[in-house]
């Protein structure tokens, strides 16, 4: 099954170019059928391609008239009797990248379930602990805090029945 690979050539190795194609294995080194690069604002050249699992050579075919190699491939091979190195690329079977992200999940699920019954438990725990001495001193210092409120509202109250006293 195809897999789409993306291409990228930094923009420090494509210099002034304006132009490239993407050549190699996978379209026989023919620059006829080369996969046209799309330059990027960075200066950057890409370029994206279905390819079946396997190792594939390839390089990059400048409009300046250079060919140059991917700062990133996998790996490097000679080419004999040219002098030159070739960027190889492997592309990975579907499957291979299925197990990983099945395995993937449920670590991810595994530590959220147990961190919060881990920090929850010491924190209902510490939390009387803490809380007992201090509502004793709380306790004492509301109280008049509640017997100053009610009193100015008992002025209020017997305000209003003397006036309505005078009224009579």
């Amino acid at each position: 099954m195809a897999k789409k690979t993306t291409f990228t050539l930094a923009a420090n190795i494509a210099g002034d170019a304006t132009s490239g194609i993407l050549v190699g294995e996978f379209n026989n080194w023919d620059e006829s059928n080369g996969i046209a690069l799309k330059k990027q604002k960075d200066g950057s050249f890409k370029a994206e391609v279905e390819l079946e699992p396997g190792t594939y050579h390839y390089r990059y075919f400048l409009s300046d008239g250079r060919w140059v190699n991917d700062g990133n491939a996998d790996k490097y091979a000679p080419v004999h009797g040219l002098h030159v190195d070739n960027c190889v690329i492997t592309v990975a079977k579907s499957e291979e990248a299925a197990p990983k992200k099945e395995t993937a999940a449920p670590k991810e699920e595994a530590p959220v379930a147990e961190a919060p019954k881990a920090a929850a438990k010491p924190k209902k725990a510490a939390a009387p602990k803490a809380e007992a001495p201090a509502p004793a001193e709380a306790k004492a210092k509301p109280a008049p805090k509640a017997k100053a409120e009610p009193k100015p509202k008992a002025e209020k109250a017997p305000a209003k029945p003397a006036a309505s006293k005078t009224k009579k």
